[in-house]
């Protein structure tokens, strides 16, 4: 707003002075309406709406739900994050019953009804021992599934993250089921790398489930690399 005017000088006549009032009143009356409305006008467009579906170490296992990296993603990049990862889950592997009770297929009606801007989605070691094929078939089906249900849905997968010590070779033939499939409904895959590697002391007591600084190195791990591949989830 412009700053206030001088005192109005009375000279020549009394109509003068007054007319020179009644502009100069409506005048600033205008200036202080459209200040007002320019600062009386939130933006209500929603965040986007990121879901995650995953294994107990996207869920935070041990931890308290803001501790795990989704939702430590959500807060520097601006997003609203949905996080549905479930304890022993994974493409085959079934999950905690008294959770998911099912693997990842079965939660996309669940997903598509949340009408997410972006579904994040991980590989899983708790899916070691499934031969290739009948892997690929169901990863295949899952993610396939989500696509119908969200043509427009951003589709993200992620390696599987592992713990400590170097991976277990099945691990690769794991993340190769998960990129194929990834492919064949035009999702994105992105290689995280092994963030926790050589570093005992980021995990609990279990020696598989990340600490809280540990989750804390898998976000920025995880930002990193979607950074490297301009993938945007949130407003940031």
């Amino acid at each position: 707003m412009k700053p206030h005017a001088k005192p109005i000088i009375f000279a020549k006549t009394v109509r003068t002075s007054v007319a020179l009032i009644v502009v100069t009143g409506v005048l600033s009356g205008c200036a202080t309406v459209s200040a007002s409305a320019k600062h009386s006008s939130p933006d209500l467009t929603p965040p986007p709406l990121v879901v995650s579906v995953g294994d107990s170490i996207m869920k935070g296992n041990g931890l308290i739900p803001e501790e795990a990296w989704p939702a430590l993603i959500s807060r520097t990049d601006g997003f609203s994050g949905m996080n549905l990862a479930c304890n022993g889950e994974g493409f085959v592997a079934p999950g905690d019953p008294l959770d998911c009770n099912g693997p990842f297929g079965d939660l996309a009606t669940r997903v598509a009804l949340l009408h997410p801007t972006t579904l994040l989605i991980s590989g899983s070691s708790n899916d070691f021992g499934i031969d290739n094929p009948t892997l690929l078939a169901a990863t295949v089906s899952a993610l396939a599934n989500s696509r119908r249900a969200l043509p427009t849905t951003q589709i993200i997968a992620l390696s599987t993250v592992w713990g400590d010590t170097p991976p277990p070779a099945q691990l690769a033939d794991v993340d190769q089921q998960v990129r194929d499939a990834t492919l064949r409904v035009r999702g994105v895959f992105v290689d995280i790398g092994q963030p926790l590697m050589g570093h005992p002391e980021w995990l609990q007591a279990d020696d598989v489930h990340p600490t809280a600084e540990g989750q804390q190195h898998l976000a920025a791990a995880i930002s990193a690399a979607l950074a490297a591949r301009n993938i945007s989830l949130g407003e940031k």
